[in-house]
């Protein structure tokens, strides 16, 4: 998100009720810390069967009292502080069950859960520590999917174009929506109740929301959520290693440092995957099938603010409020998709931003070690510099490698065929897809090359299987804060006038199409293509 966006959509005051149920939790155990690396069990999966959360290890480590004891920390907690929930003797594979308790105070579906023994008269964690990494299992809804195509637009939600006829007309099968959390925060709608709490969501506007995402549904639009935590946000869901840096920067890291930031963020992922499964509105339905975390968080300065000093602080961070929404997420929607995001800076490292792929490895990294789960990555794959349109052409720092600086989509495969890596599959063996889910090129150097810039997005996206769509950014021209930056990047012009690049995406995918667009740029799309 090299720009801001802004959607403009009339607010419908709505209320509703969605209950949980609530009990009395388990006693809790203090335990002293020790290198469970080394001690000798190791937890092998944890896993929702029915109501229970099964636990099941390997490995042996001896106690006093003769048993293993699960612990059950929460996400901000170390191993060692948690409840007690259940206990086995020990042996070289004891296998616990506990109850998932999901809607209630004693809820299990976000703890991390550690074995530990009776040392020296105290709990000491003689394993590593898990989370529940099968969330959908528990899922009340598995809303179809809106499968469509892969091609995508930016849409202008303007008053004038609530319709939104034009998609239908463009052939836009995706798009995506930005939510920022200061405006459900301080809400006066009806009370949300989620694992034994009351949380008041601002449902007047999420009522503009229904509206919207509604009408992009009834176009055939699979819809994607961007959920960004702005400076106005309630203070709980912003990170404290923001708190410097108030007012200063566009977007914030979230909150699972505490119980109230990770309880809020548990909520409003549960509230809001549960509503747009399928929400109905005036005749349409309000569907989500797509959440990202965050925007650009590898440039965190700008996107995702948090002063956490080192790469390793910072995505340990973001893994644990990211680990708590998509929890929350999939454990009401079990079809939706839940992506991180990064921007197009690959292998480059500056003052204010890691590189995409040093954060990948090292967000893969948290993830796995604590139980993998299917997350996904929204990338923008922007040229560099973002006023460049030669999409098809490389440069010094546009490569066809590994230890290039930047990725476009002339070089897209370089993150997919890292993805394809073994380390980096999901839980179920298969490469993790890539959403272009902003993508841009200005016509201010020339309609003709916007327009041919934007068939060879296409194409490339059309070729590599591990990219689910693209999503240009955006219909018509942003005139405050984009064209003062020479990013004319839209199909139409302020005054609503079609350019070029509007027939042009319209028919992206015909021969006839691609051969001018070639011809334009002067070289053969097809025979530039690196196929995935």
């Amino acid at each position: 998100m090299k720009v801001f966006k802004r959607i403009a959509a009339i607010a419908i005051a709505l209320t509703f009720v969605l209950t949980a149920f609530s009990a009395d939790f388990t006693m809790v155990a203090e335990a002293k810390t020790t290198n469970s690396a080394a001690a000798g069990v190791m937890i092998g999966g944890v896993l929702i069967q029915g109501n229970d959360v099964i636990v099941s290890t390997s490995g042996t480590a001896a106690s006093e009292d003769g048993l293993y004891h699960l612990v059950a920390s929460d996400v901000y907690q170390t191993a060692q502080a948690g409840a007690d929930v259940a206990q086995q003797a020990v042996s070289a594979a004891a296998t616990f069950s506990v109850p998932l308790a999901k809607g209630t105070a004693t809820s299990m579906l976000y703890k991390k859960f550690t074995v530990c023994v009776v040392k020296g008269g105290a709990l000491t964690p003689v394993s590593n520590s898990m989370y529940i990494t099968n969330p959908e299992a528990c899922a009340g809804r598995t809303a179809a999917r809106v499968e469509n195509g892969k091609k995508g637009l930016m849409a202008d939600v303007s008053s004038a174009n609530m319709g939104m006829r034009s998609l239908a007309v463009l052939g836009a099968k995706q798009a995506t929506v930005t939510l920022e959390l200061s405006k459900i925060s301080y809400g006066s709608g009806t009370p949300y109740n989620y694992n034994g709490k009351t949380y008041n969501f601002n449902t007047g506007y999420i009522s503009a929301y229904d509206n919207l995402i509604g009408r992009l549904n009834s176009q055939g639009v699979q819809v994607t959520l961007v959920l960004v935590c702005d400076a106005n946000a309630a203070g709980e869901f912003i990170n404290p290693l923001a708190y410097d840096g108030l007012g200063k920067h566009t977007y914030y890291g979230l909150n699972a440092t505490n119980a109230d930031g990770a309880d809020m963020l548990a909520a409003v992922g549960s509230f809001l995957a549960a509503r747009w499964s399928y929400f109905p509105y005036f005749g349409m339905n309000a569907h989500v099938d797509n959440f990202i975390i965050g925007n650009e968080v590898n440039a965190w300065r700008q996107w995702n603010y948090m002063n956490a000093g080192s790469l390793q602080a910072y995505t340990a961070q973001y893994a644990q409020a990211f680990r708590v929404l998509y929890n929350a997420i999939k454990s009401e929607n079990a079809n939706a998709y839940v992506y991180t995001c990064t921007d197009h800076q690959w292998g480059f490292n500056q003052g204010g931003a890691y590189g995409a792929k040093a954060f990948l490895t090292e967000f893969n990294n948290v993830i796995r070690t604590q139980g993998n789960i299917d997350w996904k990555l929204a990338f923008h794959a922007y040229d560099y510099p973002l006023t460049n349109t030669a999409a098809w052409a490389p440069t010094d720092k546009i490569q066809r490698n590994q230890n290039t600086k930047f990725v476009s989509v002339y070089n897209i495969d370089v993150v997919t065929d890292f993805l394809c890596q073994p380390d980096f599959l999901s839980p179920s063996g298969a490469v993790r897809t890539v959403k272009l889910s902003e993508q841009g090129y200005t016509s201010m150097a020339g309609e003709d090359q916007q327009a041919a810039a934007i068939v060879f997005a296409i194409l490339v996206t059309n070729n590599n299987q591990y990219i689910d769509g693209i999503v240009l950014s955006r219909e018509k021209d942003e005139p405050v804060i984009e064209m003062p930056q020479g990013l004319a990047n839209g199909l139409m012009d302020v005054n609503n006038h079609n350019k070029m690049s509007y027939s042009f995406y319209q028919n992206a995918e015909s021969p006839e199409i691609i051969a001018q667009a070639s011809a334009i740029a002067g070289v053969d799309f097809n025979a530039i293509l690196a196929p995935r």
